[in-house]
């Protein structure tokens, strides 16, 4: 039986991979088809060309967000060097960031299982993270939504990976050095988003909390990261223009109606995550944990009720500084707290499930046939939901309609246009090509439009338009 288990188990880890495969070759060649969105890349290099690379983050800080981490990565995208081809390099560097910082988080909680079953795992994570994105243009290939969101996101699973090594190293130096890298993501993290600000703070405070609580432990590790953490969240709260960003929404700075907007909200989203492979796969998650020792469930001994309740607090506090700030939460921050859903979600059942073997004592007998039975129902269901689900088929319509790769030649044709005009005044043909995956906004025909007045001046143009091919002479 245990050698049936075990070829079961290889083949469920090499379908995981193909399930990671199934939905990041298209994010992959999707990439290749990326370029630069008006919608705030060009702002932030027109403005550092006008101000300086320091006077444009400073203008930005003073004017309008505390995110001094993500400003000063914004400020630094390819567009600064006028290097279009970096917008199809960064989405696959952010594919390998996510996808990495999972393998390593899983390697790290389970360290017993073979590589092949982190990575297998990893995939089942990603996989799973695909399905229910709100929008995968602001998740991989906007830089500005990835920039404050995705990258912090992909730097708090490494700063837990960080984190749960540092208690394991041997020697006083590695762990300074470990300590001074876990205050660096500390304060990269509260730096790039208000979202991102909570979610650390909470992760600081329940680690720091439970072994208050139950090691009856002083740790000076996040000790030293709270101060890190307290004096990135003064850098963040003094900026002006905090103030200046919060918009005239009824929502906004409103705090009761805040609270019971972000309760009502995490409901709505639970019960849209909740599927039918989510279950199998945690059904197969429970089984695999079973079979471990208790020696090789460490990570998951803890009492049950702490991680729920910080869990479940993590994910309001994430929706909490959108609708205290302007009303509502992007579909950025829905990508964001997805992530946290997913990783939460597994980890809780794995303490659940430690805590009833233990409590119990009890051995989990699955037949060989159950297992079959396991991974063809998976299967089934996986390629069921793999045809219906909204966003594969989106990935894949884009890339194998030929849509995305009309909006990369749309683009260099405006680019060529652009470059050859001597005039001013330039009108630019409307995209005819706007894939789902890649696009989110696009110049307007106004040219007092923020994107315009952007794309213009960093063009060196007084003004650039937008109309329907017809009518461009």
């Amino acid at each position: 039986m245990n050698n049936l288990y075990t070829k079961y188990r290889v083949v469920g880890n090499w379908l995981n991979l193909a399930l990671l495969g199934s939905v990041l070759l298209p994010l992959v060649v999707l990439s290749l088809y990326n370029h630069p969105s008006p919608a705030d890349d060009y702002c932030y290099i027109d403005t550092v060309f006008n101000w300086g690379w320091l006077g444009a983050m400073h203008w930005y800080y003073i004017g309008w967000s505390g995110r001094y981490f993500g400003i000063l990565l914004n400020h630094s995208n390819p567009l600064l060097f006028g290097w279009v081809e970096g917008f199809k390099v960064l989405p696959l560097l952010l594919l390998v960031g996510l996808t990495g910082s999972m393998y390593l988080l899983v390697r790290q909680l389970t360290p017993t299982l073979s590589r092949l079953g982190h990575a297998g795992f990893a995939g089942v994570l990603f996989f799973l993270y695909m399905l229910n994105l709100a929008s995968i243009a602001e998740a991989f290939y906007w830089t500005a939504g990835f920039v404050t969101y995705t990258i912090p996101n992909i730097l708090t699973l490494y700063w837990i990976v960080v984190v749960l090594r540092w208690y394991r190293l041997e020697t006083r130096s590695m762990q300074i050095a470990t300590g001074i890298f876990v205050g660096f993501l500390a304060f990269a993290i509260i730096g790039s988003s208000e979202t991102n600000l909570v979610i650390l703070a909470a992760l600081i405070a329940g680690w720091w909390g439970y072994r208050l609580l139950f090691q009856r432990t002083w740790d000076g590790l996040m000790v030293s990261t709270a101060v890190v953490a307290l004096f990135s969240c003064f850098l963040y709260a003094r900026a002006p223009g905090n103030k200046i960003r919060m918009g005239g929404d009824t929502l906004s700075g409103n705090i009761p109606l805040s609270i019971t907007s972000s309760f009502q909200k995490l409901a709505e989203l639970t019960l849209d995550w909740f599927s039918l492979p989510l279950l199998l796969f945690s059904l197969a998650w429970v089984l695999l944990l079973a079979r471990m020792s208790p020696q090789a469930r460490t990570n998951f001994q803890v009492p049950l009720w702490y991680p729920v309740l910080l869990w479940l607090g993590l994910l309001v506090v994430q929706l909490f500084p959108a609708y205290y700030g302007i009303g509502s939460p992007a579909p950025r921050i829905i990508n964001c707290v997805y992530l946290f859903f997913l990783v939460g979600w597994f980890y809780n059942l794995g303490v659940l499930t430690d805590y009833l073997l233990r409590r119990y004592s009890f051995a989990v007998k699955v037949p060989d046939w159950g297992y079959l039975a396991l991974i063809t129902a998976l299967a089934i269901t996986i390629l069921g939901t793999f045809y219906g689900n909204i966003n594969t088929r989106l990935l894949y319509k884009d890339w194998l309609s030929g849509k995305a790769a009309a909006f990369d030649r749309e683009m260099y044709q405006r680019y060529d246009l652009i470059k050859a005009s001597p005039d001013s005044v330039l009108y630019l043909p409307l995209l005819q090509n706007q894939p789902y995956t890649l696009f989110v906004e696009d110049i307007r025909p106004d040219s007092t439009y923020l994107w315009n007045k952007c794309l213009a001046s960093y063009h060196g143009k007084k003004d650039i338009y937008s109309k329907e091919v017809t009518d461009v002479k």
